[in-house]
């Protein structure tokens, strides 16, 4: 489902990219006294490519929650898990119990400059 996901979360952004850069810019500027022949919420609110956007934007946010959402989860260790695993290291033996006595881990690094 990730998997899935993450493909649709590039061809969504891939897609919203091309559709942003296709548009064209707005006439009047964004500063203070510009841009007053086209208001945020006024009688035209946009064609087609505008809606497409906005429901591209949509989808980019959501898809993007969701995946940070699962992939949260992903690495959780649950609490019966947990315990099963603090129950097998405790039954493991221990081999050194006395301080300075040395266990031997498979691991041989002496002098390995030769």
């Amino acid at each position: 489902m990730i998997l899935a996901l993450t493909i649709l979360f590039f061809l969504v952004s891939v897609i919203l990219i091309t559709i942003v850069l296709i548009q064209p810019g707005s006439s009047g500027g964004m500063g203070i006294f510009g841009g007053g022949s086209q208001s945020a919420f006024g009688a035209k609110t946009g064609n087609v490519m505008t809606k497409f956007t906005t429901v591209l934007a949509a989808l980019f946010l959501l898809v993007s929650f969701v995946l940070g959402y699962l992939n949260s989860r992903q690495g959780r260790v649950e609490t019966e898990e947990l315990k099963k695993i603090e129950e097998t290291v405790g039954e493991q033996p221990k081999e050194a119990e006395e301080p300075g006595t040395e266990v031997d881990i498979g691991i041989d690094i002496t002098d390995t400059n030769q």
